[in-house]
């Protein structure tokens, strides 16, 4: 069989089209502009840098570069201030240990001419693309996310590794997750990529709203969430005036005994609190096989909070560093013995 030139052109326009770079409409990005393009499937996006213009990206995650392009490694995404080697050797013992400290990603960095980079999301991931301007215009804290949920980022978002409270724990299984929010003025977007599996699912949930989300499939929610354990066993509450007026009643009284105590005893014990009550919540989770526990997530604050959750989930996910390794070690062990049959 023979092809006619007609059979060709067409074969040569199929290519063409099927080019990540190509656009109909090709963008002319100003020095300090960039844009993020999701693919047509969602398992990549194409990031173009204006000139003398950078973005982060998580490492091994970039595919194709135009040339004019450099990496600068272990870059951290936002400002850190001057300190002394011993601070400096804690955070990165932090970082080894617990996957805390300093956040380091990968700068990449145009010439003086505009670039386009190919970024892939991942084995049967797809991205889901976060304007946090947006999130900060309607008035809603800064993100919270998992470290592995992260694939990009414009170079106005701050990044930081903040510890797990009880009620991020809930959600989240590990001892540090990803807080981001912009740097800048609101004018400019500030442009946040996250990788989940098959498909994520953005909810925005409105003050006194309350949902039921499958434990380990919860990937980002902003600071404003609440967030607990509870059987599945155990129905929804039908009232939660009930529960608000109870969390505001119990805030009172921890309030009034605060004032009671010295600040820094009343400091030290909350932190002795708030430690075990999430080490607790991490030790159920890794016990529980999936399906037992659901994470209850609620909004009592006064503004409107937003959860990103994903359709399908990898394993069991308990955090970077030698902690993270043991924890997902023992979930395994766990899960294959009879001792979570209790649950």
């Amino acid at each position: 069989m023979y092809m006619t030139p007609i059979d060709f052109i067409d074969f040569g326009l199929r290519t063409f089209m099927r080019n990540p770079f190509f656009t109909p409409e090709r963008i002319s990005l100003q020095q300090g502009e960039c844009d993020f393009r999701l693919l047509d499937a969602r398992e990549g996006l194409v990031v173009t840098l204006g000139p003398e213009t950078s973005f982060f990206d998580r490492p091994s995650r970039s595919v194709c570069r135009w040339p004019g392009t450099r990496t600068i490694p272990r870059q951290t995404p936002h400002h850190v201030p001057k300190r002394s080697w011993i601070a400096n050797e804690f955070a990165t013992i932090l970082y080894v240990c617990f996957g805390g400290g300093d956040v380091k990603l990968n700068r990449i960095a145009a010439s003086q001419k505009q670039r386009e980079i190919l970024l892939t999301a991942g084995e049967g991931n797809v991205v889901e693309k976060i304007d946090l301007t947006r999130l900060a215009r309607d008035n809603s804290p800064p993100l919270l996310f998992l470290q592995p949920a992260y694939l990009c980022s414009s170079s106005n978002v701050a990044i930081r590794s903040v510890p797990c409270d009880a009620s991020t724990m809930s959600w989240a299984r590990a001892p540090y997750v990803y807080q981001a929010h912009p740097t800048d003025d609101l004018s400019t977007p500030a442009i946040l990529c996250l990788a989940g599996k098959t498909l994520i699912w953005r909810e925005r949930i409105e003050p006194g709203e309350s949902r039921d989300y499958a434990l380990g499939n919860v990937i980002a929610a902003t600071a404003n969430i609440f967030s607990k354990l509870r059987p599945t066993s155990q129905a929804h509450p039908e009232d939660r005036r009930v529960a608000v007026i109870q969390l505001g009643h119990s805030r009172a009284n921890g309030l009034v005994s605060a004032s009671m105590t010295s600040p820094r005893d009343s400091s030290f014990r909350m932190r002795l609190r708030e430690f075990a009550a999430a080490t607790k919540i991490l030790f159920e989770s890794i016990r529980a096989r999936e399906g037992f526990f659901l994470c209850e997530l609620t909004n009592d604050s006064d503004m409107p909070a937003h959860v990103f959750i994903q359709l399908n989930k990898s394993d069991f996910y308990g955090g970077s560093g030698l902690v993270g390794f043991a924890i997902k070690f023992l979930s395994s062990i766990f899960r294959l013995s009879h001792l979570s049959l209790g649950h």
